[in-house]
């Protein structure tokens, strides 16, 4: 991807959060991870406070000699840690806040400096997550969880275990990954899960394998003037998700995924300072899966008492774009950035057929704080018309008075704090309108704070 310049982010690390799924409680989940794929380049200083060296963007610096010493030889080690705190402000059954946190650790070797193989990369990556998430224990009843880190068991993982090398512009990468380490990836400025993470995990959060969770697979992408076309093949296998198989190598599967994503880079009027980055993808699922609610025959199945039918083959479409408004000066103050993302599900299988979310960030809003950040996003999460037919249905049939789900709104807004480098904080406020779909339900509000630490 072409050099471009962006703003320069809090002296936290890069994250991109991604959804998943908990199978043990049927719950969704989600998950932060060291972005994976091609960050847009950002300018200006690399340190936010005038006492620490600009080399040092790590917590604990060069870990008294060893970072380099490493890197030296080729191995490059990573530790960071992301934790967000919630609460409630309004309505649920409880008003005590909750804690969710992931610990993730990784090693690149660089295979040049290691075995003379240029443009070789192999990495190991495992990730702890643990705490709690208060969409489930204050019952919220939201379509999308308030903290961006949760789920997928709270245990170790094996976060990722690949080669990667590239060839001329080719690059190709073949191991136990995430899918979304490389499809519908995009930054995260923000602690809800709308507004974080591979976008295709919105909506196909029970079959789309995101960070943590690993499957057998390959990649490759190819590089061109206008940006780059990246197709990838993966494994579905469920013994992938149970919370005792965190470090499951299997292949015995049920299909396979199929993935094509073309991005395009963008300079507005040719300037380099004004970089964006814009993608389309889609990927089709030929295993078999359940209908959301029709039997075999078109009836509803919870009236009928027939099993649901049984579909081959899901299709999901996403689009995602990320655009520098204005530039950031030298200390990497006033730079203007939007976004805005959609994804389109499988109507058959799929309880959410599509999520809308759109933002901006701004650096350097208070004098004398050029690397703080302050954030706001809209989002839209649309129930399948197919389950309100079936709510519906079962009003009449049954006498029962069900309110049908819709749509469910949501607005975060945040200020991200450069406390020093490799640490910064994120506090924000998040308004959740119709919960779980509902017009009935009464709006939820809930204030946060996240924590990036870079070791």
């Amino acid at each position: 991807m072409p050099a471009a310049t962006l703003p320069p982010p809090p002296p936290s690390i890069e994250v991109v959060q991604v959804a998943a799924r908990d199978t043990k409680d049927q719950t969704w989940s989600t998950e932060t991870t060291p972005k994976q794929s091609e960050p847009l380049e950002r300018s200006g200083p690399k340190t936010t406070a005038a006492s620490a060296p600009a080399e040092q963007s790590h917590l604990l610096g060069d870990w008294a000699g060893i970072r380099t010493s490493l890197e030296d030889i080729g191995i490059k080690p990573t530790v960071s840690y992301i934790g967000f705190v919630a609460g409630n402000l309004n309505s649920g059954t409880s008003k005590q806040a909750q804690y969710a946190g992931q610990l993730g650790a990784s090693l690149d070797f660089d295979m040049g400096k290691i075995a003379g193989i240029e443009g070789g990369t192999f990495r190991a990556a495992v990730t702890n997550r643990h705490g709690n998430n208060i969409n489930d224990t204050n019952h919220l009843d939201l379509l999308q969880y308030p903290q961006g880190v949760f789920g997928a068991g709270q245990i170790w993982r094996l976060a990722g275990l690949w080669y990667q090398q590239k060839i001329g512009p080719a690059e190709i990468k073949l191991g136990k990954m995430s899918m979304g380490e490389d499809f519908g990836s995009t930054t995260c400025h923000f602690q809800s899960l709308y507004f974080c993470g591979v976008v295709p995990g919105h909506t196909s959060f029970n079959y789309w394998y995101n960070f943590p969770v690993t499957t057998w697979g390959g990649r490759v992408k190819v590089k061109d003037k206008l940006g780059y076309t990246m197709v990838g093949v993966y494994q579905r296998n469920d013994n992938n998700f149970p919370q005792n198989k965190g470090f499951y190598m299997g292949f015995k599967g049920q299909g396979a995924f199929v993935a094509v994503e073309r991005g395009f880079d963008v300079k507005l009027g040719g300037n380099p300072k004004l970089a964006g980055a814009y993608k389309v993808g889609a990927f089709f699922d030929t295993s078999k899966s359940d209908n959301l609610v029709y039997d075999d025959n078109g009836g509803f199945a919870q009236l009928t008492g027939d099993p649901l039918a049984r579909e081959r083959g899901r299709a999901s479409i996403y689009a995602v774009a990320r655009q520098q408004v204005t530039p950031a000066d030298a200390d990497g103050a006033g730079a203007l950035e939007a976004f805005f993302n959609f994804v389109s599900a499988d109507h058959r299988t799929n309880k959410l057929v599509n999520v809308i979310t759109a933002g901006v960030t701004y650096s350097g809003l208070i004098p004398g704080r050029p690397k703080d950040q302050i954030g706001l996003a809209v989002g839209r999460s649309r129930v399948n018309r197919n389950l309100r037919d079936l709510q519906a249905a079962r009003n009449a049939a049954l006498g029962e008075d069900i309110e049908p789900q819709s749509d469910e709104y949501a607005i975060e807004a945040n200020y991200s704090i450069a406390l020093m480098p490799g640490l910064s904080l994120r506090p924000n406020l998040q308004w959740y309108i119709n919960p779980d779909g509902r017009q009935g339900a009464k709006n939820v509000l809930v204030a946060g704070t996240g924590v990036f630490a870079n070791f």
